[in-house]
């Protein structure tokens, strides 16, 4: 990842951070403009956490949010606590 794209991320997660999962992964990417040579960034999409790739991301991690997501209910962060469904 560029300087410009962790500079995004940052931002990003500063932004709108506390409205998210702990175990979401959310792909981003330099936007292209053959008008315009600055970089800039933008989120491609949000995935569950399994269906997440690592790319150009840290693999460990990557792999800590899966298993954030798929961790026992007692080690759940109480930020993530209002995202847990319950059976029916």
């Amino acid at each position: 990842m560029t300087a410009e794209g962790g500079a995004f991320a940052r931002r990003l997660l500063a932004e709108v951070g506390d409205t998210l999962a702990g175990a979401v992964a959310l792909d981003a990417g330099p936007i292209a403009d053959p008008y315009d040579p600055a970089e800039r960034w933008a989120v491609v999409e949000a995935n569950l956490p399994w269906f997440a790739h690592c790319y150009a991301a840290d693999p460990d991690r990557a792999l800590d949010v899966v298993l954030r997501a798929a961790g026992p209910v007692s080690a759940l962060a109480q930020a993530d606590r209002r995202f847990v469904r319950t059976a029916a």
